[in-house]
């Protein structure tokens, strides 16, 4: 895709179409207030007065501030989710319900619960991820050198005077 500067001709004029949401534009604000508020992207592009899909992705591609501030509401929704995960775990159950609508209604929250939990610890997994403890010890030896230690030490405790030649015995044949 083309940067504004590429698309501009000799005379200042922009080739193409007008852009009907520029680059300073308040609507890029409002997706990025809407995903940190806990929306989906996809759930927020789907109003008819925002920008598609591709032309928000293009944007992103285009404007580094506007990375770092949608990079930023997407760590905001890690948040938001987790405190919708406490909400849910302390809805009271409706009254009325009894039997296979009760576990229903059970097994719904348990299942939103599960999702967020699940997208939380994603998109901010230092905070919400499950902690793994890869801790790496190199317990490999050296047989060269145990042998020559070993050696070292047997040579330390000998003196000459410890040390007996032994003489072959003879044998007749």
């Amino acid at each position: 895709m083309k940067t504004l500067a590429e698309k501009t001709t000799k005379n200042g004029a922009i080739m193409g179409r007008p852009v009907k949401w520029p680059q300073d534009h308040p609507v890029w604000g409002e997706i990025v207030y809407r995903v940190s508020a806990g929306k989906s992207l996809s759930t927020v592009l789907r109003d008819p007065d925002l920008p598609s899909w591709p032309m928000f992705y293009a944007m992103l591609e285009q404007d580094p501030k506007l990375r770092q501030a949608y990079d930023k509401a997407v760590q905001d929704r890690a948040d938001r989710m987790a405190d919708e995960i406490l909400e849910l775990s302390d809805m009271e159950m409706p009254e009325g319900l009894e039997g296979a609508m009760a576990s229903a209604w059970v097994q719904q929250k348990r299942m939103q619960v599960d999702a967020r939990k699940w997208i939380a610890s994603k998109l901010k997994p230092r905070t919400y991820g499950d902690r793994i403890d890869v801790a790496v010890t190199d317990t490999r030896i050296s047989v060269i050198d145990a042998l020559e230690a070993a050696q070292s030490r047997v040579a330390k405790q000998l003196t000459v005077q410890d040390v007996t030649d032994v003489i072959p015995k003879e044998t007749s044949t």
